[in-house]
């Protein structure tokens, strides 16, 4: 029976050697994206989000990041074992990133049209007319305005939001079958932010493609995603559908995040928040990364590292509190 998944990543172990130590950025994650589904990635900042969705782009040059371990599957083929050259030929136009900040991704020497034309003369081998052509089209599929006047304009001319249309109009340029967005919405304002997940979404259902969409955002996840991962120092802590995880979460620290959301109409003195700080990836606990700030914790916790326990209906959580085992009291 062919499996309706479209990205398989198994056991994936990203790190970054400097002079310091190793850094763990990625430590044994595995999940699947099914086609045609957006699958969330979540988590504070340093949990190896973006690393994720680095590793899968191969977009490790000029750093001291590389895989060590695990796989990538994508269409049969494993990634990680990829030349740079066939690499090459992947990226951009079968899977494409839009990311964080698009001041700085786009190219501020090179005018718009150039940089989104770039990418359909690469992968589709058209003319500069006939890209020049697509490339219009394609600006003014994200709701840009005077769009033939915009591509003879520099990046330092535009809005934040245009700009950030710009950066998708690129990804989607040559209809990729995923898109991965890393946290796409972070530098705009609420306004911006609603219309730029709506045209995401709106494009996703034209082409037909799968989204990883990363974000610190639980209430974007709940609006917009099938399927969810909870990161916390380099592992997925819980997974599952969006409507388990929300209804039904199992982990503390989701339970934390879900926690720190305020609530539209209720009046605290102070907002919840979750004790402690994100320990140093170089020195981090033992046993559960998270017990140090678990409210929950028990002794094992400091001991072992849990393994995942599964809920069914693919939601797990890594948590000795979840365990049968130990009958889910101790």
């Amino acid at each position: 029976m062919k499996s309706n998944n479209i990205l398989e990543v198994n056991g994936l172990k990203t790190y970054f050697f400097t002079d310091n130590g190793t850094i763990k950025a990625v430590d044994d994650l595995s999940f699947a994206l099914k086609e045609g589904s957006t699958l969330g990635i979540v988590g504070e900042s340093g949990s190896g989000k973006s690393v994720t969705s680095l590793s899968i782009m191969g977009l490790f040059r000029g750093t001291t990041g590389r895989i060590v371990e695990g796989e990538i599957l994508f269409d049969g083929k494993d990634l990680t074992k990829l030349s740079e050259e066939e690499r090459r030929k992947i990226r951009g136009k079968d899977i494409s990133m839009i990311f964080q900040e698009p001041m700085t991704s786009l190219n501020p020497v090179l005018k718009i049209g150039e940089q989104v034309a770039e990418a359909i003369r690469l992968h589709q081998g058209v003319s500069r007319a006939e890209a020049r052509e697509q490339t219009i089209r394609i600006l003014k599929e994200t709701g840009l305005p005077r769009v033939e006047s915009m591509v003879n304009e520099y990046p330092f001319q535009l809005s934040g939001g245009q700009r950030q249309r710009v950066m998708i109009a690129m990804a989607l340029s040559c209809h990729p079958k995923i898109l991965i967005a890393d946290e796409p919405t972070t530098a705009l304002d609420v306004t911006i932010q609603a219309q730029i997940l709506d045209l995401i979404m709106r494009l996703k259902e034209k082409i037909g493609m799968s989204i990883i969409f990363i974000t610190h955002s639980l209430g974007v996840v709940a609006e917009i995603c099938d399927e969810v991962i909870v990161m916390y120092c380099s592992r997925a802590m819980e997974t599952g559908s969006t409507v388990d995880i929300f209804k039904n979460p199992k982990h503390p620290y989701t339970k934390g995040l879900m926690a720190s959301i305020p609530k539209l109409g209720e009046h605290l003195d102070m907002l919840y928040t979750i004790p402690g700080n994100v320990p140093n990836p170089r020195h981090m606990p033992a046993g559960c990364k998270f017990q140090p700030r678990c409210q929950e914790a028990i002794p094992i916790c400091s001991e072992q590292e849990p393994p995942f326990f599964d809920y069914g209906n693919g939601h797990t959580s890594r948590c000795w509190l979840c365990s049968r085992k130990y009958g889910g009291e101790l």
